[in-house]
């Protein structure tokens, strides 16, 4: 048997439970474990790892659901999507379609709705999302200062790639910060609300927007002139 095969095997059997029943045939017994024991020391290594990582990126989340609810929640998506990269930065970007989905039943969310769960998870995967995006220069005031001032109602502000602007269906953030606090929010209902994430340097930021900023700023992210981005505060 090639060593590619058993390779591709025993990743398929780690990773997803695939083909269990030739472990018998593949493996050999250890001292004290049979062939199936020895694999399930991995399979079980390789679970609880990803569930370390999605906890790391979802710390918030976490509280909001409890830690045996998360913990379900965790097994559910490693068993739906395994790791397909070399490293484990994007391995928690499904979170929210997860929460979202019809996958989670309501007795692994007994207090928190999916729709809230799936609002913070997309909220703490922003802030994933923004730690391991590429910096941008800054527009500095010199650069500013260059710019004439007839040029202003035209001129068009590129968004960092370290931003992300969220409009939500719960106040996550607001639910976000006040864990962060070292409080035990309730979970809030439901009631539209606007966060942009963005980092300078290595500090990652958060603001809430009103109806007005998210207009102005949503304009400008997506490519408008400022003076016509700025009529829209009013």
């Amino acid at each position: 048997m090639k060593l590619r095969e058993e390779q591709l095997w025993f990743a398929g059997a780690v990773m997803t439970g695939a083909a269990l029943d030739e472990a018998d045939r593949r493996l050999t017994a250890g001292p004290r474990m049979a062939p199936r024991e020895r694999l399930d020391v991995y399979r079980r290594g390789y679970e609880s790892r990803l569930v370390e990582c999605l906890a790391d990126d979802y710390p918030v989340l976490k509280v909001a659901l409890g830690d045996d609810a998360f913990d379900a929640v965790c097994r559910d998506y490693v068993a739906r999507f395994p790791s397909e990269a070399p490293n484990l930065n994007a391995y928690g970007r499904r979170m929210a379609d997860l929460c979202q989905g019809l996958w989670i039943t309501s007795h692994v969310l007994p207090k928190v709705g999916q729709s809230f769960a799936a609002d913070l998870a997309r909220l703490e995967w922003a802030i994933v999302e923004v730690i391991h995006e590429s910096a941008d220069a800054p527009l500095t005031m010199e650069r500013l200062a260059a710019i004439p001032m007839e040029a202003w109602a035209g001129a068009r502000l590129l968004a960092s790639r370290a931003l992300r602007l969220l409009t939500l269906h719960y106040p996550a953030n607001d639910y976000f910060q006040a864990v962060r606090d070292g409080s035990a929010p309730e979970v809030p209902g439901p009631g539209p609300s606007a966060t942009v994430v963005y980092r300078s340097g290595r500090t990652v930021w958060r603001m809430g927007l009103t109806p007005p900023m998210l207009r102005v700023l949503a304009a400008l992210v997506g490519g408008e002139r400022l003076e016509a981005a700025l009529s829209l505060a009013g």
